[in-house]
C-alpha cells in the first residue's frame, strides 16, 4: 500500500508538474506573441530608406539589438546607393548593439571613401558612447551634427 502511495504521489506530481509546466508555456506563447508585436510596431518605424536610391536613412526613437537588422539593411542599401547620411533626430535610446552597427556603418563608409553623417542626437550618442568607452572610436568615424 505504501507503494500505491508514493506511485500516486509521484503521478499527482506529474499531473501538477505537466499542469504547472503547460501554464509556463502557454504564458510563453503568450510573451512571445506581444513580444513580437513589439517589435513589428518599432520596426515599423524604423530605418526608411528615402530618396532614390536610399539617399539617407531615418532612423526611429530606438536603436536597440531588437532594430539593428533592419537598419543594418538600411545602411547597406544607402552604402551602395553611394551616399553616407542618416537622420537621428528621433533617437531616443541606443544600446550597444546600436553602436557596433553604428561603428559598421562608419567603417562600411570609409571602405567606399565616404564619412558617415548623423544629424541629430549627438549627446545621446557621445554620452552612450563614451559610457561604453567608445566614445574617441566614434567620434573619429562619425560625423555628428544637430
Amino acid at each position: 500500500m505504501a507503494s500505491n502511495k508514493k506511485t500516486a504521489a509521484k503521478a499527482g506530481a506529474r499531473t501538477v508538474g505537466a499542469r504547472t509546466a503547460g501554464a509556463h508555456a502557454a504564458g510563453g506563447t503568450r510573451r512571445t506573441r506581444a513580444t513580437r508585436a513589439a517589435h513589428a510596431k518599432r520596426a515599423a518605424t524604423q530605418p526608411v530608406g528615402t530618396g532614390p536610391a536610399g539617399a539617407h536613412v531615418v532612423l526611429g526613437p530606438a536603436l536597440t539589438i531588437a532594430e539593428v537588422a533592419g537598419c543594418a539593411r538600411g545602411f547597406a542599401a544607402m552604402l551602395a546607393g553611394g551616399t553616407a547620411q542618416a537622420d537621428a533626430r528621433a533617437l531616443e535610446s541606443i544600446d550597444t548593439a546600436g553602436l557596433q552597427l553604428l561603428l559598421a556603418a562608419a567603417a562600411a563608409a570609409q571602405q567606399r571613401g565616404l564619412k558617415l553623417t548623423l544629424r541629430g542626437a549627438p549627446e545621446l550618442l557621445t554620452g552612450a558612447a563614451d559610457a561604453l568607452g567608445v566614445g574617441g572610436e566614434l567620434s573619429a568615424a562619425v560625423e555628428l551634427s544637430a
